[in-house]
């Protein structure tokens, strides 16, 4: 069921994600549905491009929007994070540094939501907002302060217009990632989907959307065989790409912050894995 408009969208989308991210999902959400015909992983797709971390200037440095971090043992409050707040950007801090967040007893939850009025905290500038998101059920702190390097820019040459990032992450530390379609991907699938993305696609569009605006020129897929064998150390598994942008106006774009991701769509056979 595409979306013809931002108010189409549900409440629940509505009420988290901003205007432009709103936007973002939309874009995503209409065209992987239209790809796939699934619900599921439109939806998917869809919220984890719009939550794509923005980031904007704060006294001087670059920092991340609506990223939730841990603050100094010893500080006041347990988190802190940065917002918009109209045209400046806004540190918020909140969190007792004594309180334990037990968001996963149902009892504790409720009484902290109530007594915070959670369900009527939508301002995004308020210490209120932040504490009610820490004790959302079905989240947890690690989600909502852990960054995650996939699918964002991490290298831009400007000269050639080439892009670099990890299309996709399927270990840290050895230990597998779940993604954002509730996933793990096997480095033997990673492998192929590579290859035959290489060979059979490789076409770069802005927001999954029009004509073509560049292509993937490099591919790397980083298994633990593969690196052992090369001699390259890495604590992940997964796809490095690079990409180059033809566009002027994309390329902008990349240059100015206002793209600082890329995702690569595809289709696979899910297969359950045995706890």
């Amino acid at each position: 069921m595409p979306y013809a408009a931002n108010s189409d969208l549900p409440k629940a989308v509505r009420d988290k994600l901003s205007a432009k991210q709103q936007s973002v999902f939309r874009n995503v959400f209409n065209s992987v549905y239209e790809d796939t015909q699934d619900e599921g992983r439109a939806m998917a797709a869809a919220w984890s491009r719009s939550k794509q971390v923005e980031k904007a200037e704060y006294q001087g440095k670059k920092v991340p929007l609506d990223k939730p971090f841990r603050l100094p043992s010893g500080s006041t409050k347990k988190f802190g994070v940065y917002v918009k707040d109209g045209d400046r950007v806004k540190r918020v801090t909140f969190g007792d540094p004594n309180m334990e967040i037990r968001r996963d007893d149902p009892e504790a939850r409720a009484n902290f939501r109530s007594r915070h009025s959670c369900d009527t905290a939508k301002d995004k500038t308020s210490a209120r907002y932040w504490s009610c998101r820490m004790w959302e059920a079905g989240t947890s702190v690690s989600d909502l302060t852990k960054a995650s390097i996939q699918g964002q820019i991490l290298k831009a040459d400007d000269e050639q217009r080439i892009v670099w990032g990890w299309a996709s992450v399927i270990t840290e530390d050895g230990v597998p990632v779940v993604d954002t379609q509730g996933d793990v991907i096997r480095p033997e699938t990673l492998m192929k989907a590579a290859t035959e993305f290489m060979l059979s696609t490789r076409v770069t569009k802005e927001m999954h959307m029009g004509g073509k605006v560049g292509e993937f020129i490099h591919s790397l897929p980083l298994t633990k065989e593969i690196g052992e064998a090369l001699g390259i150390q890495s604590n992940r598994e997964g796809w490095i790409v690079a990409c180059k942008v033809y566009d002027d106006a994309v390329w902008q774009k990349v240059k100015s912050g206002e793209l600082r991701a890329f995702s690569i769509g595809g289709r696979a056979k899910r297969e359950k894995i045995d706890e």
